[in-house]
């Protein structure tokens, strides 16, 4: 957290980052930050995520396993995979997917 800004994640994500994803609290936070300013960005530049809800439909639809795209804070624990690009939120990176190209950046979106 820098001072004086903060942020908002929903307890559930918080705790299964913490158990799943980094051992250390001040990685998760570091990590948590730079996914923050990321979707600031894209924010600003009128992206808006979709609800978990739509997502949970598309996973059901497609049989998918796994999330490609949006934020740590955002994606959806339904997923028994999720990441962006190189960074991987949780689980291994094989099944079906449901990509959220918008929310990636421009490389990421070339792989």
């Amino acid at each position: 957290m820098e001072p004086p800004r903060g942020w908002t994640i929903a307890s559930s994500n918080c705790n299964f980052s913490r158990k799943r994803l980094l051992d250390q609290e001040q990685e998760l936070i570091m990590v948590i930050q730079e996914e923050t300013k990321r979707t600031e960005k894209k924010e600003e530049a009128g992206y808006r995520s979709p609800t978990w809800s739509i997502l949970r439909a598309l996973q059901k639809i497609n049989k998918a396993k796994r999330l490609q795209g949006e934020a740590l804070m955002s994606a959806p624990l339904s997923f028994q995979s999720a990441g962006r690009g190189d960074l991987k939120f949780w689980g291994e990176n094989d099944g079906s997917t449901v990509v959220v190209y918008e929310s990636s950046s421009e490389s990421e979106q070339e792989q």
